[in-house]
C-alpha cells in the first residue's frame, strides 16, 4: 500500500507538457505517399500486369521466395514466403505421418501437386509467349532479336512451349516430389527406429518429426541445382540426338543462338 502511494506521488511529479488533446488518426489518417507513375500504371492495368508476370524475361519461379511455400515445415516460414516451398507441403505431411491422420498426408500431397501443375502451366505460358514473339514479332526489339537468331523465325524444338512444359514437369516431379519425399520419409523412419528405446514418450514421438521438419528448408539447396542441370542435359542431349543441332537452336556449324548477336555487336564496334 505504501508502495502504491509512493508510485502515485512519483508520477504526479512528472511534468505534463502536452496541453492539447492527443491527435485521432482514425478520423484524419496520415497522407499516403503516391507510387511512382510507371508502377501505378502497371497496377491499374490488369492486362499489363499479366503481361509482365508472364513475360518470357520473367524470372524463374524457383529463383523466387515462393519456393519456400512448398515446405510447410514451419507455418511462419510458409506465411512469410511466397511460392517455391509449396511444393514441399507433401514432405511436411511425411514428417507428421507417425501422428497425423491419413487425410492430412493426402491433403499435403494435394497441395504439392497443385503447385507443380501451376508452376508447369506458368512456365508453359511464358514459353508460349516467347514462341509467338519469335514467329510473329511485333516490336522493334523482337524483330531485331529474331534477325540475330541463327534460325530466324523458326522456334527450335527444345524451346517449344510443350517441350518446356515437359522438361519443367520432369524437374518438379524429381526435385519437388520424388527425392524430397524419399529423403524426409527416410529421416523420419530411421530416426524413429533409433529413438524407439528412448524413455521420454514426447521425445520418442516428436523427435523424428522435428528432425524431418528441420531438414525441409535445406531441400531446394540440395536438389534444385543438380536436378535442373541433369534434366537440362537429358533433354538437350535427347533432342539433339533425335532432331539434330537445329532442334536445340544451333546452326549447321553447331553455333548456338547467341552467335548471331555476337557477330552483329562486333560489326557495330
Amino acid at each position: 500500500m505504501v508502495k502504491d502511494n509512493s508510485d502515485s506521488e512519483h508520477l504526479s511529479s512528472v511534468p505534463h507538457e502536452r496541453n492539447e488533446p492527443r491527435p485521432d488518426f482514425s478520423k484524419q489518417p496520415l497522407p499516403r505517399k503516391p507510387l511512382p507513375k510507371d508502377l501505378q500504371d502497371v497496377l491499374n492495368s490488369e492486362e499489363r500486369l499479366w503481361d509482365i508476370v508472364t513475360s518470357p524475361d520473367a524470372p524463374e519461379t524457383t529463383d523466387s521466395s515462393v519456393r519456400y511455400a512448398a515446405y510447410a515445415s514451419r507455418l511462419r516460414t510458409i506465411m512469410l514466403s511466397a511460392h517455391r516451398y509449396v511444393a514441399y507441403t507433401s514432405d511436411i505431411g511425411e514428417s507428421f505421418r507417425p501422428v497425423a491422420h491419413p487425410w492430412l498426408i493426402k491433403g499435403a500431397y494435394g497441395v504439392s501437386w497443385a503447385y507443380l501443375i501451376g508452376d508447369v502451366s506458368y512456365e508453359g505460358a511464358k514459353a508460349y509467349k516467347h514462341n509467338q514473339a519469335i514467329r510473329n514479332p511485333t516490336t522493334e526489339e523482337e524483330i531485331s532479336a529474331v534477325a540475330a537468331r541463327p534460325g530466324g523465325k523458326v522456334v527450335p524444338a527444345i524451346e517449344d512451349y510443350r517441350a518446356v512444359m515437359a522438361e519443367r514437369a520432369v524437374f518438379q516431379s524429381v526435385a519437388s516430389m520424388g527425392l524430397p519425399a524419399f529423403t524426409i520419409h527416410s529421416i523420419v523412419r530411421y530416426s524413429g527406429r533409433a529413438m524407439k528405446n528412448v524413455k521420454n514418450v514426447k521425445l520418442r514421438t516428436w523427435g523424428p518429426i522435428g528432425l524431418g521438419l528441420g531438414f525441409v528448408p535445406a531441400l531446394p539447396y540440395i536438389f534444385d541445382e543438380p536436378v535442373e542441370k541433369a534434366t537440362r542435359w537429358l533433354f538437350h542431349t535427347g533432342f539433339e540426338m533425335i532432331g539434330g543441332p537445329e532442334a536445340v537452336g544451333k546452326d549447321e556449324k553447331g553455333r548456338g543462338p547467341g552467335f548471331g548477336m555476337k557477330e552483329r555487336e562486333k560489326k557495330e564496334l
